[in-house]
């Protein structure tokens, strides 16, 4: 190998490098602002808040190095966080506050961890501020002060084992079949009706998962059951999440509810859902020219390309902010490039991330389809049969 080329492969080594480098920081400060926000403390890699490896290093070499942990241990916060691990000691977060919680099977309520872990001190609303918002969000989405108000609460969280108390659990991924494809009507229905709920209740959504969604899984379901024709009326989404229930002081419970089976009578509104017939020729059943979203992540995008050149990218991440919708107007100056008039086709890989963008149009006062990358390739495939 030539003195240049060596040069060349080295030069790539250390730009992947480098590139790897800035990917980790930048996980590490995503990191570090969640648990900053959970634990009401400052997420620190020196002092007292954390172990600085450059700092243990100056020790060793003055030979004053010890093994000891310097404050918290962040990576266990991080596992009770994501997956509710209890490996953490509540008195290494804050040793202001130490309150264990005995889990039952019977449904008892008890604190959050993050509750746990808060100061005494601190206001109990000092960590979440319910947002302001319009009479046209709160058309199909309900602050936490609204939940007793509702028939049903319906958890979509992925793996969970705290619940608002009263919360019915269905994991989201039920409604998907093993290759992530929305299984078919009927069995939606009986999803929701083996769960006790009815077309005719009212029901509050609401869900977190690990797999960095936000709110998109509750919005999925929230689409799901718009189009199995539940009366938007009696259907809306929470504004937040447990953890933000959890800021409020509010009891959590150890287990979901079980209610009786019943029967969820289904009355299909196709229009919320786009056809390959319409993405395919521009045109909807409507006679309309529909503006096309692709609302999966930019890189998916850019690197793996769109259904049309005229596709628009809008990540569905762009509308959230630290777990919740932005203000409407920030989401308002997102979506002006579209005529309200005109209609709007929102697709991703599955539908859950579209099922975001999809949401904040409707909320607008777009008229919005869904639809899936899945199925625009199954079609494809098909076609070349």
């Amino acid at each position: 190998m030539s003195l240049w080329k060596s040069k060349q492969v080295w030069g790539c080594i250390g730009v992947a490098l480098f590139m790897l480098g800035a990917l980790a920081c930048a996980a590490y400060a995503s990191e570090c602002g969640e648990l900053s926000k959970y634990l009401n403390k400052t997420c620190s890699t020196s002092g007292s808040d954390g172990w600085d490896p450059l700092a243990k290093l100056d020790e060793i070499g003055k030979g004053e190095a010890n093994q000891d942990q310097a404050g918290l241990n962040w990576a266990k916060v991080s596992r009770q966080y994501r997956w509710n691990q209890t490996d953490l000691n509540p008195s290494q977060a804050n040793p202001n506050k130490m309150q264990t919680s005995n889990s039952s099977a019977n449904g008892s309520s008890n604190k959050l961890p993050a509750n746990e872990l808060a100061s005494k001190s601190a206001d109990k609303t000092a960590s979440y501020i319910e947002p302001k918002r319009s009479s046209n969000l709160y058309a199909m989405m309900a602050p936490l002060s609204n939940v007793s108000q509702f028939d049903v609460i319906l958890d979509v969280s992925s793996g969970v084992r705290k619940f608002i108390p009263g919360a019915v659990n269905i994991d989201y991924l039920r409604f998907q079949d093993e290759n992530g494809n929305l299984r078919p009507v009927a069995e939606l229905a009986k999803i929701l009706g083996d769960a006790g709920i009815a077309r005719n209740n009212t029901v509050l959504i609401y869900g977190e998962c690990t797999c960095a969604l936000g709110p998109s899984i509750s919005t999925y379901v929230y689409w799901i059951m718009r189009y199995l024709g539940h009366d938007p009326n009696k259907l809306r989404v929470l504004d937040g999440g447990l953890v933000d229930w959890a800021a409020l002081n509010y009891s959590v419970a150890n287990q979901s509810m079980s209610l009786p089976k019943t029967n969820y009578s289904f009355d299909l509104k196709p229009e919320l859902l786009a056809t390959y017939e319409e993405v395919k020729s521009g045109q909807n059943a409507e006679g309309g020219r529909p503006n096309l979203i692709d609302a999966r992540p930019l890189q998916d995008y850019f690197i793996n390309g769109s259904i049309s050149n005229s596709a628009i990218s809008i990540p569905f991440d762009k509308v959230i902010l630290n777990g919740k919708l932005k203000d409407e107007s920030e989401i308002e100056i997102m979506f002006s490039k579209f005529p309200k008039e005109s209609p709007v086709i929102v697709y991703s890989k599955q539908g859950v991330q579209g099922s975001l963008i999809w949401f904040s149009l409707e909320m607008m006062g777009y008229h919005a389809k869904l639809y899936t990358l899945m199925d625009w390739q199954e079609h494809k495939k098909q076609g070349q049969q």
